[in-house]
């Protein structure tokens, strides 16, 4: 299990995320987990706050960008 705590610069948001298993905690002791972690919450927040058409263009980037990972990672793994 891993634990990650992470807030904006004046604490009015905040996020506590736990995992389990050790791909999942590995991935929160990466040295970029805070920063990554951060920039995802307030985006989606920005995102819902704002309402119209960016939630649903958050979804779609996001969906864009795993699909282009997974892409990556798979073509990796054959070599």
């Amino acid at each position: 299990m891993a634990r990650l705590f992470v807030c904006d610069q004046e604490a009015r948001i905040t996020a506590d995320l736990e995992v389990h298993g050790p791909v999942l905690s590995e991935a929160l002791e990466h040295e970029q987990a805070e920063p990554l972690v951060r920039c995802a919450v307030l985006m989606c927040l920005s995102a819902l706050a704002q309402g119209g058409p960016w939630p649903y263009a958050v979804l779609q980037g996001m969906a864009a960008f795993m699909a282009l990972m997974k892409e990556e990672v798979g073509g990796e793994q054959l070599m």
